[in-house]
């Protein structure tokens, strides 16, 4: 085939794939900083995210084994529904909805999610802050230690 061609192929390849871009964005994501003090055990967070449209079921697996982490959980849609939010310790020692955050369908809405202080197994002991923002890019958030 001559190199004319495989130029035109590579042209197409390449507006056709920008124009599925722009009738089938990116979705939301989920930002998730952790600002510890201290941690207990070994602990693993599950978080199972729903595209409504489309019913795909997204797990992410976070194993907390430093104080500072930063973590990033896309969709790809812009409607969904967190499943579960499960922080395990151990097979006794296991906190449901962890940060609240199974509280329905969310459209078009990304999350920033900060974990601070003690990340124990009792619920009382660390804090979640999520801030929701309607917005489909990807900022990255750094916070700052104080």
């Amino acid at each position: 085939m001559p190199i004319k061609k495989w130029g035109q192929l590579l042209l197409w390849g390449i507006l056709s794939s920008a124009s599925c871009a722009q009738e089938n964005p990116f979705g939301q994501n989920l930002q998730i900083n952790t600002r510890l003090t201290s941690i207990v055990g070994k602990p693993t967070w599950l978080l199972m995210i729903r595209e409504v449209e489309t019913g795909l079921v997204s797990p992410y697996i976070f194993d907390i084994k430093n104080n500072d982490n930063f973590w990033i959980a896309f969709t790809w849609g812009h409607s969904y529904r967190i499943t579960a939010s499960t922080l395990q310790f151990g097979p006794y020692a296991v906190i449901k909805n962890f940060c609240r955050l199974e509280s329905g369908i969310l459209s078009g809405e990304s999350m920033v999610i900060t974990l601070k202080g003690k990340l124990t197994p009792y619920r009382g002991s660390s804090q979640c802050f999520v801030q929701k923002y309607k917005n489909s890019s990807f900022p990255i958030v750094t916070g700052t230690s104080t």
